[in-house]
């Protein structure tokens, strides 16, 4: 059970985050995490204001605290933590990790733009190939985004959205079948995340 003060504390950050005082925002954050140090939530939201502020060394230390408290997922940071690292080990441009996260906040046709032009420049970067697919609006386009973002060595986090995004798409597509193996499938893989896995639960393939 996480404390009002922990509560109230990380309440306050993210006020503060959202008013632009990122200095503000880091101290309560932490102080959220002083007062309850296994809830992952303001560790998550400090790592993401460390990365828009371009700080990538410490967002990814606290990236990867979440994931260790959060084993199974918790949002985006399984994604973000392999973002950050593929950047810092030069995989991808200086500054990437954070203009990938602001594309999020895109109107959906600019989004479509910008995702395909990442898959063009970094075919094998997995992530834009699942948004990407989300906002396709032709199946089979949709269905060879996801397949190509598949065989692109995803995190997990990616990984099971690719997967539960191919299976609505083979329902459509008249392959309910197929579509109901691979949420089986899913669900029985040690890579399918606490999210992923609820999802999957809810998704109906006719």
């Amino acid at each position: 059970m996480v404390s009002p003060a922990a509560e109230n504390a990380h309440q306050d950050a993210r006020a503060a985050g959202s008013a632009g005082d990122s200095a503000r925002a880091v101290e309560l954050f932490m102080r959220a995490h002083e007062l309850a140090p296994e809830w992952p939530y303001p560790p998550y939201d400090l790592a993401f204001t460390y990365l828009l502020d371009g700080q990538l060394e410490r967002a990814e230390t606290w990236y990867a605290l979440v994931d260790k408290l959060a084993p199974r997922g918790f949002f985006t940071a399984k994604t973000s933590l392999d973002i950050i690292r593929r950047e810092r080990r030069g995989e991808l441009t200086p500054g990437f990790a954070k203009q990938f996260a602001l594309m999020e906040w895109q109107p959906d046709d600019r989004r479509v733009v910008m995702y395909r032009q990442v898959t063009q420049q970094f075919p094998n970067f997995a992530p834009a190939w699942k948004e990407l697919a989300f906002l396709l609006e032709d199946d089979q386009e949709e269905l060879a985004a996801a397949d190509h973002g598949l065989a692109t060595n995803p995190d997990d986090e990616t990984y099971g959205m690719l997967i539960l995004n191919k299976a609505l798409v083979l329902g459509r597509l008249g392959r309910a079948p197929e579509g109901l193996q691979l949420i089986r499938d899913l669900l029985a893989d040690p890579r399918c995340t606490q999210a992923v896995e609820a999802m999957a639960k809810l998704t109906e393939i006719r």
